[in-house]
């Protein structure tokens, strides 16, 4: 038993050396112990002050190291005095390097913060990649008022500042896991490269078989393994050719599209899920705006053609934007 207790001291007491804080907390103790132990001989043993006990020792060495002196307990001349100076001064020296290391801890963690060095907590949703699609899908999460539960993970540091907390390093399960993907509720990939998003894609899976995945893509081939993989909402890249066809004979879509898409426009498009009663979800969504589609699994519906709205269903309606409010 002795050797285990041993044993168990001994790497508490190496975890302490091996940071700055458990430095200074055994040099206060040492300091406040022989700083006692002092007092005590000089006060006790030598001036045979019978007031001045061991414990009263510890007491006055640790009102003195806090340098507020309560005059309480004072030492006599000679040897009390060199003692009560010492104290002071080993006092002094353990807060000043108390306060120091915790500043330079907090000086430490927001620079850290700053570049992307650090983890991510607390955040629903996280956008993996860099690129026009990444940054566009921030600025939309911000224009939702999402951007303090949205955090970035990016390979290289950005190249100018960004308004959400992100996190740097490579395309891995570590990186990924220090972002918080695995308690998000959504991520989004928005690589403009496929093969990225297809590996962020299983890696995402493995963290977090529960989030809620959307990815743009490029191929189908690259379409067909994100689906595999569990992406749930898939992107094309090609929507932006439709648009550009649109815009040739239809310019009015193109422009309803674009108002439709952000929340900062004149209108926006918005969802209300049906999770409890059906006629509930749909006074929900009407005050809101118009319901001018209902999403059921993978099919679009039209509200005529949809019937009566199930559990599960997804109510698309046509709102107000900010613009407009």
């Amino acid at each position: 038993m002795s050797v285990f207790v041993s044993f168990r001291l001994r790497r508490i007491v190496r975890r302490l050396a091996y940071g700055r804080v458990g430095l200074i907390l055994v040099f206060f103790c040492v300091s406040w112990l022989v700083s006692a132990v002092l007092f005590y001989y000089a006060e006790h043993v030598r001036a045979g002050r019978h007031d001045v006990d061991f414990e009263a020792s510890l007491y006055w060495a640790l009102i003195t190291m806090a340098t507020v002196g309560y005059g309480d307990i004072t030492p006599s001349r000679g040897l009390g005095w060199a003692v009560a100076g010492l104290t002071a001064v080993l006092g002094i020296g353990v807060y000043t390097l108390f306060i120091s290391t915790v500043a330079e801890r907090f000086m430490d963690a927001t620079v850290r913060k700053a570049l992307g060095l650090g983890g991510l907590k607390g955040k629903r949703i996280i956008l993996v990649g860099g690129g026009p699609f990444c940054e566009e899908a921030l600025r939309e999460l911000e224009r939702n008022g999402l951007l303090a539960v949205t955090g970035l993970v990016l390979e290289s540091q950005p190249s100018h500042p960004l308004e959400a907390d992100y996190t740097v390093g490579p395309l891995s399960l570590k990186t990924l896991a220090k972002a918080g993907v695995g308690s998000a509720e959504s991520v989004i990939l928005c690589s403009d490269d496929d093969s990225r998003n297809v590996h962020a894609a299983a890696l995402v899976r493995r963290l977090n078989p529960r989030a809620r995945i959307a990815s743009v893509y490029r191929d189908e081939s690259a379409r067909d393994i994100l689906e595999l993989l569990g992406v749930n909402v898939l992107i094309p890249v090609s929507i932006l050719g439709r648009l550009l066809a649109s815009g040739g004979f239809e310019p009015g879509v193109v422009r309803f599209v674009s108002e439709a898409t952000t929340a900062a426009g004149r209108i926006d498009l918005r969802e209300v899920v049906v999770t409890g009663d059906p006629e509930e979800a749909v006074r929900r969504a009407e005050s809101t705006g118009v319901i001018i589609a209902i999403v059921r699994g993978g099919e679009v519906l039209l509200p005529g053609e949809a019937g009566r709205p199930r559990r599960g269903d997804r109510i698309i309606v046509l709102a107000r934007g900010r613009e407009k409010a």
